[in-house]
């Protein structure tokens, strides 16, 4: 027992002493929990046999000093895979180094809590592509048209007379009267920017984004269904 609380006391150390995960031995964890309670049997049986005895209270005083230490190990390792996570949530690399199985089951579940998190809450901090078409997700705040330059037009040539947004399909269509304005979106091979008031035909599922979003309503008969 006294020789593994001495490991444990190198172990903190080199911990402390690195920026990265230190080198432990792979079963670390089972070890630190058997020697704990090991020591932890020891002194209760002493203080049962023999209240005032000065084994019990030296058998005491290693469980609490030992605790204390893997306490430390354990959560300056906690600290720094947390710190590793959200590194490689945001794009940096997948390696763990010197992480042992549980730490890197650990870590994994760590970085996909937080690409979760941001892809759910915040999906505007998500790196993207020029191919990317952006998309109008329900409960998406849109940003107002006014003072926002059309995407679909050369800022250097006049702006051509305004076409009808959407074309139809050849499948039925539903009738949206835009609510808000909204950045530039790419519908029916079209990179558009959408406008208060304006009346667009859109197929269903176009529409029901559109409605479910917020930024427009239905206006015919057949599209009083789409609302959530």
């Amino acid at each position: 027992m006294v020789d593994f609380y001495s490991r444990l006391l190198e172990l903190r150390r080199a911990e402390g002493a690195t920026r990265g995960l230190a080198k432990i031995p792979s079963d670390l964890y089972p070890q630190a929990k058997a020697y704990l309670a090991e020591v932890r049997r020891t002194y209760e049986t002493e203080l049962r046999e023999n209240p005032s005895g000065k084994k019990g209270e030296v058998a005491r005083q290693t469980h609490t000093r030992a605790q204390q230490v893997a306490r430390d190990l354990i959560e300056a390792r906690i600290t720094k895979i947390m710190s590793a996570s959200f590194q490689s949530a945001v794009g940096g690399g997948r390696d763990l180094s010197n992480g042992l199985p549980e730490e890197r089951a650990l870590f994994e579940e760590i970085v996909e809590a937080i690409r979760s998190f941001r892809l759910q809450s915040s999906p505007y901090l998500e790196p993207t592509t020029s191919s990317a078409s952006p998309t109008l997700p329900a409960g998406t705040p849109s940003s107002p048209a006014s003072g926002t330059p059309s995407a679909r037009t050369d800022p250097t040539t006049p702006a051509p007379p305004r076409p009808e947004l959407l074309a139809r399909t050849a499948n039925s269509v539903q009738f949206v009267r835009i609510l808000k304005g909204s950045p530039p979106v790419e519908m029916g091979g079209e990179r558009l920017e959408l406008r208060p008031e304006d009346l667009v035909s859109v197929t269903p599922e176009v529409a029901r984004i559109l409605v479910q979003g917020k930024v427009g309503e239905p206006v015919d008969a057949e599209a009083r269904d789409l609302t959530p």
